[in-house]
């Protein structure tokens, strides 16, 4: 059995689909969680504060060489209110005095900084709504939280993407109604000043030969794409008893383009998460003897990635200089033993990671000039985890590692850090602390 960390169990009660080892039928997680509505009071406006949402700068994980973050004093250093972009420093805390549990942190940079979506718990009860900002630098918050989620449910696994003048939140919800439709795809789409473009939450569904979907859809992402957002993701189908993966294309204003694509259905294998760049789609596959990532597109057949080897859910990003030929990672082996893997499409893995260690949660980015940057965490016993940050470059055929790699902190909880380009530099954005005091932080790292 593949190691996967099951965080929920820390706030949320752990949900058996997320770990791979079973409930894959496309059927409902919720084991009898009630639901809790949102206050709707406060939907698309700021969120609660006790102190300045703007964030602040500490020790923590400050050491170019990595540090360990327990040492952060909490204190905080002189900002300059004029900042135009971030610039590469220590860590700081993000959205500091807002609420006091924030995890699922995700971030895209923009050209005038970085938006940041992240979970957080509703105000009275044991459920998580989803509130997203934009920093202008690390000292600088420009949009304040704004509380996305409209209806009752639990939301958790948020993610952001830019595309033009739009905003797009995405985040997966548990609406706790069991049954065959409990789990849903949910999202929100705000103007760049922060203000959603309608009063409500939307709901991202598929559809099968003009067929609706009305049954479970999870587990999605969104990314952004030349026609406006991509929306990855598992999905119940027709034809199949367990989830399926899909990527769905969303014009700019959140309307769904065409019907999703997806890998064709196959009788006994389970789909256990996904991702999507440009038309591809990447996808974890698994079989009574297999756990393989795979990658599609309309024009070309499925084919796994990594040579076959086994492999949990992972990420592809597209390359415009090499379309067929896009980078794929992935954490590959079994137990104990989790190494990264890099790839160009089907091509042999570059291996990243120390022997023997658990490595997981990795994200790989890209920005304009093709410099490439991965971030991952690194066990260090039960839920606790290293955030390792690490440059890349293409030689050949090949990923391989560039300089040395950096560790960020070393009180970071499995759910998975983040990173994206800004003008000044990768942000990478991550959880830390333990349950319930989770809370979120970023670094800015240069190219070099």
């Amino acid at each position: 059995m593949r190691w996967t960390p099951c965080l929920c169990l820390l706030v949320l009660g752990c949900d058996p689909d997320r770990s791979g080892d079973g409930g894959t039928d496309g059927s409902s997680s919720s084991e009898g969680e009630t639901s809790a509505a949102s206050d709707p009071s406060t939907t698309g406006d700021p969120a609660p504060t006790t102190t300045s949402s703007t964030s602040a700068s500490t020790e923590a994980g400050s050491s170019s060489e990595g540090s360990d973050s327990s040492s952060s004093s909490g204190e905080t250093t002189t900002a300059d209110p004029n900042c135009d972009a971030f610039e590469p420093g220590d860590a700081f805390e993000i959205a500091a005095g807002t609420y006091a549990t924030r995890i699922h942190p995700h971030a895209a940079g923009d050209d005038t900084g970085a938006w940041f979506s992240f979970v957080h718990l509703e105000p009275v009860g044991s459920l998580f709504d989803v509130s997203v900002m934009h920093l202008r630098c690390a000292e600088v918050v420009d949009v304040e939280p704004v509380q996305l989620t409209t209806e009752p449910g639990n939301d958790i696994d948020a993610s952001v993407a830019v595309s033009g003048e739009r905003v797009l939140v995405a985040w997966n919800t548990d609406d706790g109604a069991g049954g065959d439709s409990n789990l849903q795809i949910h999202g929100r789409i705000l103007d760049l000043d922060g203000t959603p473009t309608a009063d409500a939450q939307f709901r991202v569904t598929t559809a099968v030969e003009g067929e609706p979907i009305t049954q479970n859809h999870t587990f999605g992402i969104v990314t952004a794409a030349a026609h406006g957002f991509t929306v990855a993701g598992l999905r119940a189908h027709p034809d199949s008893p367990a989830f399926v993966a899909f990527r769905q294309a969303l014009d700019p204003e959140g309307v769904l383009l065409d019907e999703a694509f997806g890998p064709p259905v196959e009788m006994g294998v389970s789909h256990l998460g996904a991702s999507a760049s440009a038309d591809w789609l990447a996808y974890a596959r698994s079989d009574d003897s297999s756990d393989e990532v795979w990658l599609a597109r309309p024009d070309q057949a499925a084919a796994a990635a990594f040579g076959g080897m086994t492999a949990t859910p992972g990420q592809v990003l597209s390359r415009a200089d090499a379309p067929d030929a896009p980078i794929v990672v992935a954490a590959l082996g079994e137990g104990n033993d989790l190494d990264l893997g890099l790839a160009l499409g089907v091509e042999a893995p570059t291996l990243v990671g120390d022997a023997g260690s658990i490595e997981h949660n990795p994200t790989v980015a890209m920005n304009a000039d093709g410099d490439l940057a991965i971030v991952f965490h690194r066990n260090l016993g039960g839920l606790n985890n290293a955030v390792v940050f690490q440059r890349l470059t293409i030689e050949g055929e090949a990923v391989v590692t560039l300089g040395e790699e950096l560790e960020l902190d070393t009180m970071s909880p499995p759910y998975p850090p983040s990173i994206t380009w800004t003008p000044g530099g990768w942000l990478v954005t991550w959880s830390r602390g333990q349950s319930p005091d989770f809370t979120t932080w970023g670094r800015v790292l240069s190219t070099d």
